[in-house]
Formats: C-alpha cells, sequence, structure tokens
C-alpha cells in the first residue's frame, strides 16, 4: 500500500511539473500530456530516502523518516492550477494575463527554491551534528557531503538570482532547470546524507558489539578450558561469524560512500549489516543461556 501510494504521488508531482515548465494548452492548441518518462523521475523511492538519524537497536534502525526528502518541495497540481486559472481568465487581456501569469510563476519559483533552501538547511543541520572524527575516512566522506550541500546552497542562489529579471520562458528555464538538477543531482545527494546520518550513528552498536564479543569470547573459553562443551561452542562461533559479516558490511556501506555508489545500494548494505547484527545479538543470548546451564545452581 506505502509504494502504490507512492507511486500515485510520483506520477501527479512528474505531471505538474510539465505542466509548470510547458505550460497548460490553451483551446486552440495541443494538450500537453506527460510521458511515463516525466511520471516517474521525480525523486529516488521511498526505500532510498526511509533513513533516520536515531537508531537504538539493530532490529529498527531503518524504520523512522529520512532527515530530508527529495520529494518535499514538489509543485504540486494545486499550484498548476493557479496558472492555469490566469490562462483561461477571460476578463484579462492578452497584455494582462501575460503579466499574471509571470507574476505566478515567479512566486511560485520563489516558493520551490525557498523551501529547497530550508530543506537543505535541515539537511546541513543534521549532518553538521554527526562525529565521526575517530574514523579518518568517515570524516573525509562528511566533509566531500557538506562541501556538495554547500554547492547545492550555491545552485539554488544562481537560480533566485535569474528569477527578478526572467520573462514568460526564462521562468519556464529556471523550472526546468531546478527539475532537473534535483533530479540528476540533488535527489541522489540527499539519499547519500540520510544514509550517512543512518550509518554513522549506527556506529555506537557496533562498539557495543564488539565490547559484547569480547566479554563473551573471555566467558566461553574460561568454561571450556574448565569442561568442554559442544553446544556453547557451536553457538559462540554462530555469534563470531555473524559479528564478523556484519563488520564487513558495514565496512562495504563506507567503502560504497567513497565510491559513490547509488543510495540504494548503500542502504542495502546498510540493512544487510544491521541484520548481521541482530542475528550476533541473538547468538550472545543462546549462548547466555547456554552458560546459565553450566554455572553452579
Amino acid at each position: 500500500m506505502k509504494m502504490q501510494k507512492f507511486a500515485l504521488f510520483a506520477a501527479a508531482a512528474g505531471f505538474a511539473a510539465v505542466l509548470f515548465i510547458h505550460g497548460p494548452a490553451h483551446a486552440s492548441a495541443q494538450t500537453v500530456t506527460p510521458t511515463s518518462t516525466d511520471a516517474t523521475t521525480t525523486a529516488p523511492s521511498s526505500d532510498e530516502t526511509s533513513t533516520s538519524t536515531a537508531t537504538t537497536t539493530p532490529s529498527d534502525a531503518t524504520s523512522s523518516a529520512p532527515a530530508v526528502s527529495a520529494d518535499d518541495c514538489s509543485i504540486t497540481p494545486g499550484d498548476i492550477a493557479q496558472i492555469t486559472a490566469v490562462q483561461n481568465d477571460p476578463t484579462l487581456t492578452p497584455s494582462q494575463e501575460v503579466v499574471a501569469e509571470l507574476a505566478v510563476r515567479k512566486s511560485l519559483i520563489v516558493q520551490t527554491i525557498t523551501c529547497a533552501q530550508n530543506d537543505l538547511q535541515t539537511l546541513q543541520s543534521a549532518l553538521g551534528a554527526v562525529s565521526v572524527s575517530k574514523d579518518a575516512d568517515a570524516a573525509t566522506i562528511q566533509n566531500q557531503l557538506e562541501s556538495n550541500l554547500s554547492g547545492a546552497g550555491n545552485f539554488y542562489a544562481l537560480e533566485l538570482s535569474k528569477v527578478n529579471d526572467a520573462g514568460i520562458a526564462g521562468t519556464k528555464a529556471i523550472a526546468s532547470e531546478i527539475l532537473s538538477w534535483r533530479q540528476s543531482t540533488y535527489a541522489p545527494l540527499v539519499g547519500d546524507v540520510n544514509n550517512f546520518v543512518l550509518w554513522a550513528g549506527d556506529q555506537g552498536l557496533f562498539s557495543t558489539a564488539a565490547t559484547r564479543m569480547t566479554e563473551t569470547q573471555q566467558a566461553v573459553a574460561f568454561l571450556e578450558s574448565a569442561s568442554p562443551n559442544a553446544d556453547l561452542q557451536t553457538a559462540f562461533n554462530a555469534a563470531y561469524a555473524s559479528f564478523g559479516t556484519a563488520k564487513s558490511d558495514n565496512g562495504a556501506a563506507e567503502a560504497a560512500f567513497q565510491q559513490s555508489l547509488a543510495p540504494d545500494q548503500t542502504l542495502t548494505l546498510i540493512k544487510q549489516s544491521l541484520g548481521a547484527l541482530q542475528d550476533t545479538y541473538q547468538q550472545f543470548f543462546t549462548v547466555s543461556t547456554i552458560i546459565q546451564t553450566l554455572l553452579p545452581q
């Protein structure tokens, strides 16, 4: 159901974007019809950006909303209706229609850019709150993402500076540039930042698990030296293997940022690492249960 709702929203946003750039057709012209590409290339899917800055356990780490979604500032059908209303107003002369339509288009562009700038600030704050000073590679990734966000701010400022002197054709060009840039550049950047904030927050879970693994290994070694137990060793080996997988996937996720892989690929690695970490904790529980049966009552 969630994906169906998203598909409908994406289609509506794509159709709205086509009208905003090209304008609705007048009675004497051919109606503009969005292509399937227009209706489906508005932003990354909800799976690409369904990350969170707050994580407490491996099982719920990806269940919250993203810090920012690339769809948050999309032009809506209601916005396009404002342009249509002006173009279909029989009381306006041709020159009055041009002036009124231009005013609406400029207002919508300024509204969209202002919203996008506010979202950008939210994203910058979330990224800036991340602390990865003990990991040089992660710090480099963070710095690069901060630089990319700064570049996004420069892009919005440049587009905003064009609005005042733009005519009808100019506003259409600005809208087209913004839409194309958000699809090709900003949407992946939003995914990368949300993923990095999630990944960085998860590192505390791995630190805790590493400490737990050391303590468990010491306990198992002590008991095994006194009285070997096959079930205990098997359970510990399973926990050790799961944690190895979790660390491997976690490292691969960090490398994915460095390799500029698509956000959905990075998020998949993050989810895999958390899934393996959850399995590790389940094995810790099994080990603990076995140890309780071996201790004197």
